[in-house]
């Protein structure tokens, strides 16, 4: 069965009452001091919102917004973002489509040797591969010239014998 308020009861179950001990109330005079000890040593350092001489720069503390460092007191460093390097690509790729069978035509190597120098100018991030379509275009230029050469000396020499005779 449940428990019905008594006349000397509030009302409230046995369980739900709150507890009968009240602790004392607490005096300042019993607390122990837990704060800082005399300074031994003379002057005392400065206080927390005092410097020790070091001159104030004017910048937040760390941590806060607008710092420029982090919680630790590192300077906080944004990733840059990466520097255009279409001009060298383009560079490399003409000097590779010159040794893939289109450097019959003198185009590619043009190309190659034209884009590279603009890549070396303007896209310092690049440089590697436009040195490497520079001297793929070059490479590729000579060995045109020297192709070319060698069809034109044949086809002299065979025109200096009369043509072919069977």
């Amino acid at each position: 069965m449940t428990d019905q308020p008594t006349p000397g009861n509030d009302g409230a179950p046995k369980g739900q009452q709150p507890p009968s001990y009240q602790p004392p109330p607490h005096r300042q005079s019993d607390a122990p001091d837990y704060g800082q000890p005399p300074w031994p040593y003379g002057t005392p350092p400065a206080a927390p919102g005092q410097s020790y001489g070091a001159p104030d720069y004017g910048q937040p503390p760390y941590g806060q917004r607008g710092s420029p460092y982090n919680a630790y007191g590192q300077p906080v460093y944004y990733p840059l973002p990466p520097e255009p390097k279409g001009l060298s690509i383009a560079s490399l790729c003409c000097g590779i489509t010159v040794y893939l069978g289109f450097g019959v035509f003198i185009l590619p190597q043009l190309a190659a040797v034209f884009l590279g120098h603009l890549a070396l100018r303007r896209e310092p991030a690049g440089r590697g591969m436009a040195i490497a379509g520079l001297v793929l275009g070059y490479v590729g230029i000579a060995i045109t010239v020297l192709v070319i050469g060698l069809l034109v000396a044949l086809g002299m020499t065979a025109a200096s014998y009369g043509g072919y005779r069977v």
